[in-house]
């Protein structure tokens, strides 16, 4: 969850779009695009986590955010492509938050979870604030496309940690390793 939020706010998007030459109300249209994104769907992915599973719908999540780290880190200064690829960002942000959200819930008891989601909390606007500073700093000395990169970094580590601890899991619960 932290790590895709500190994807999400890594997004130099308007800065980079306004350098390309982007009127205003392109740059307000892609943002408004970019937040609908994020919670236009948030009922679906919730029905989706509940109907395939947290983890798959997570995997999906951050498939999608590497689709995103591609089509932007691609897009040079097409406006049209960077709002695509700001797009999928918002939609990988919902379903990697919704599932990682369930998933943290659900896997604790009562009363334990609202220390864990404050904790929780914590740690995703850390990693936010991280990120965001980061992307500054990041297209000022390498630009977009590195800044794309590295949030995409950051996505292959969520698939492996999730892969990885989803395994153990399995393992564990005495559950057979190759239906994942």
């Amino acid at each position: 969850m932290a790590l895709s939020h500190a994807v999400m706010v890594m997004t130099m998007t308007p800065v980079h779009m306004a350098h390309g030459g982007a009127e205003l109300n392109v740059i307000g249209l892609t943002i408004s695009l970019h937040i609908a994104g994020m919670y236009a769907l948030s009922p679906v992915v919730g029905r989706l986590a509940d109907r395939l599973g947290r983890v798959p719908v997570l995997v999906a999540g951050q498939a999608i955010l590497l689709c995103s780290t591609v089509v932007s880190g691609l897009a040079g200064h097409s406006h049209a492509v960077t709002t695509v690829g700001l797009v999928l960002l918002g939609l990988g942000w919902s379903f990697a938050l919704v599932s990682a959200s369930t998933l943290l819930a659900e896997s604790l008891e009562a009363d334990r979870r609202a220390d864990a989601q404050g904790l929780s909390d914590l740690v995703m606007n850390l990693c936010g604030a991280g990120g965001g500073a980061l992307s500054g700093v990041l297209v000022g000395a390498y630009g977009f496309g590195t800044l794309n990169a590295v949030a995409a970094t950051l996505t292959v580590v969520v698939v492996v940690f999730t892969a990885r601890t989803w395994r153990l899991s399995r393992a564990e619960a005495g559950e057979p390793a190759g239906r994942d």
